[in-house]
C-alpha cells in the first residue's frame, strides 16, 4: 500500500510522522510505503495547507482529509475525514481532535514530535507539590485574541502572569510541558470557539501538573474532565473569573481538590480511529 501525503503544514515531516505510525500499527502485516507522487500512491492523505489537493478531484486514489484547524469537513474532493466535527457526514467523517497528535501512544522513541506518552495521560501530580510550586500563573500564545489578553492581564493584577511567545515578545523554544511544570495555574484559551474545536492547549497545561484556565467549547468535557479546570466560559467577566481563581488560590483545601481532579473521566485510545481508518482503507 503506497500513501502519498500532499498539503500539510509547513515542517510536516512525511518520513517521520503521527500518521506514519498510526498507518503501521493499524495494517500491521501491509507492506505500507510513503511515496512523494500523489499519482503512485494508493492512498492521498492531505491537509487544509495548500490546494494541491484539487488536481486529484477526479483521481482514483482514496483521499482522506486531515483537518487541524477550526475548519469543516469538506468532501469535494475527499472520500474521506479526520476532523473535530461531531457530526459522521453518513459514517464519512471521524472526530480526531488535534490533542491526539500530541501523544505518543505508541512509545515510540524515536518520535520527538508528540512528547506526551499513554502514561502521561494517567500520571496525576501530587497536589501538595502543585500547590507548593513558586510561580502563580502562565500563559503562551502566538495569537493575540483579546480575550485571552484581557484575562492574563486582570490576573496579573492579583499576582504575576508570566507571557510567553511572539504576543509578549517574549519566545520560548523549549518544551512547553517543563516550562509549565513552574507554575501553579495556566491560561490555555482556543483560538476560537466552535463545538468540537479542542486543540492541544488544555491538555498540555494539565499533562504539566497546572489548574487550566481554560475557554473552550460546551462539549470540550467529552475529551477532559471539565472538573479538573475553570471555563471561562462559564463567567461573565474576567472580573468575576478573578475572584474565582483568587478564592481557590487563597485556600489550599478547595486549590487541592481541584488539582487532585484527573484530565479524563475515561482514558482515551486509538481503537475507534484504526476502526475507521481499516474501513477507509480496507
Amino acid at each position: 500500500m503506497k500513501i502519498c501525503y500532499i498539503d500539510f503544514w509547513p515542517g510536516f515531516d512525511v518520513n517521520c510522522n503521527w500518521f506514519n505510525l498510526l498507518l503501521k500499527d493499524t495494517f500491521p502485516d501491509k507492506n505500507i510505503q510513503f511515496v512523494s507522487d500523489p499519482n503512485e500512491s494508493d492512498v492521498i492523505f492531505f491537509s487544509c495547507f495548500g490546494q494541491e489537493h484539487k488536481k486529484y478531484k477526479e483521481s482514483s486514489q482514496i483521499k482522506i482529509l486531515y483537518i487541524g484547524e477550526n475548519v469543516r469537513a469538506d468532501f469535494s474532493v475527499a472520500d474521506y475525514c479526520l476532523s473535530f466535527d461531531f457530526d459522521s457526514y453518513g459514517e464519512k467523517n471521524f472526530r480526531l481532535p488535534h490533542w491526539y497528535l500530541y501523544v505518543n501512544w505508541w512509545n515510540e522513541p524515536n518520535f520527538p514530535h508528540a512528547r506526551i506518552s499513554v502514561d502521561n495521560l494517567s500520571y496525576q501530580y501530587e497536589p501538595n507539590a502543585v500547590w507548593g510550586r513558586e510561580k502563580f500563573c502562565s500563559i503562551m500564545i502566538g495569537n493575540p485574541v483579546s480575550n485571552r489578553i484581557e484575562v492574563a492581564n486582570k490576573l496579573n493584577t492579583y499576582k504575576q502572569v508570566d507571557g510567553f511567545g511572539r504576543v509578549f515578545g517574549n519566545p520560548y523554544s523549549g518544551c512547553k510541558i517543563d516550562l509549565l511544570q513552574n507554575y501553579r495555574w495556566n491560561i490555555c484559551f482556543e483560538n476560537s470557539i466552535y463545538e468540537g474545536y479542542v486543540t492541544e492547549k488544555f491538555l498540555e497545561a494539565k499533562i504539566a501538573g497546572c489548574i487550566p484556565i481554560y475557554y473552550g467549547p460546551f462539549r470540550s468535557r467529552e475529551d477532559f474532565n471539565e472538573n479538573c479546570c475553570i471555563n471561562y466560559f462559564n463567567y461573565n467577566t474576567a472580573e468575576e473569573l478573578l475572584d474565582y481563581v483568587k478564592e481557590i488560590d487563597r485556600n489550599e483545601v478547595m486549590f487541592r481538590s481541584l488539582a487532585s481532579e484527573p484530565l479524563f473521566n475515561k482514558i482515551p485510545n486509538l481503537d475507534q480511529l484504526k476502526l475507521f481508518i481499516r474501513k477507509c482503507i480496507g
